[in-house]
């Protein structure tokens, strides 16, 4: 009899075992719902400061959790092309977006900000600096760009000098930068007198002044689009962050630092 009832015992004490297991979840489920509710996106440095502020304000809103890497267009473009995944790029320059979309999958694309270029120097600088024609002429020993072979900033700034006749003159003195935030360092530090960056670099920084503006005739339209790669077509939250991006919340948060939000 004690038999018996021992072994009646056991099985109901592994019953109730088994259905507790089978209505818990595994570490395994937690780290994929985790990963449900995350999006990364690739992002042109010179948005680094308004994207904090827009991530924040999604994920405040979602829940959903948004990873950021910023550095030049051409880095990012490149490391999609060469196997990164993330879900959104957003270029600073059509090139670049144009480059990934012949190259991997893309769902949604669209011109979303547009920007326009400034020269800069220290705060406290001495230079008798007022057009962009001054760079010529011996006052300035070096001149910092993006690269302007490849990093969309140092392109639109050799294509205004190109056209403005100063190319020649400056290319000599030209100091490259892997991306636009180290062009707005170095002239921060003083390691070059004078930059060329994008007006919503310079606002954010009380380092440095603005001596002159680049009109926007001599360039191509400094436009930002926003790409929906494959990874983010599959992606709930990821769709819900690419549509935020294009909403009237981030469009006052882009406007704040200084992007002319694209209809």
């Amino acid at each position: 009899m004690r038999m018996r009832w021992a072994t009646a015992l056991l099985i109901v004490a592994l019953a109730a075992g088994s259905g507790c297991n089978s209505g818990s979840h595994s570490p395994a489920d937690s780290v994929d719902e985790a990963a449900a509710k995350t999006v990364t996106v690739f992002a042109a440095a010179s948005t680094t400061n308004a994207m904090d502020e827009v991530k924040a304000a999604f994920t405040a809103d979602s829940g959903i959790e948004v990873h950021a890497n910023y550095a030049a267009s051409s880095t990012l473009a490149q490391q999609i092309v060469n196997g990164a995944d993330p879900h959104v790029f957003l270029s600073a320059n059509v090139g670049w977006a144009d480059y990934v979309e012949s190259s991997v999958t893309v769902e949604s694309r669209h011109s979303l900000l547009s920007n326009r270029l400034v020269v800069i120097v220290p705060a406290d600088s001495k230079l008798a600096l007022e057009k962009v024609e001054d760079l010529v002429g011996g006052k300035v020993q070096y001149v910092a760009l993006g690269d302007p072979e490849a990093v969309p900033a140092g392109k639109y700034a050799k294509q205004a000098l190109v056209k403005l006749g100063l190319w020649e003159k400056l290319k000599g003195r030209v100091a490259a930068a892997k991306d636009v935030r180290h062009v707005l360092t170095y002239v921060e530090t003083g390691a070059a007198e004078v930059g060329i960056v994008y007006a919503t670099d310079a606002a954010v920084s009380d380092k440095v002044r603005v001596v002159a503006e680049i009109p926007a005739e001599l360039t191509e339209p400094v436009l930002y689009p926003v790409v929906l790669l494959k990874r983010g077509a599959e992606s709930e939250s990821a769709r819900a962050f690419y549509d935020f991006l294009g909403g009237p919340k981030a469009g006052k948060i882009f406007e704040k630092f200084g992007f002319v939000v694209l209809e």
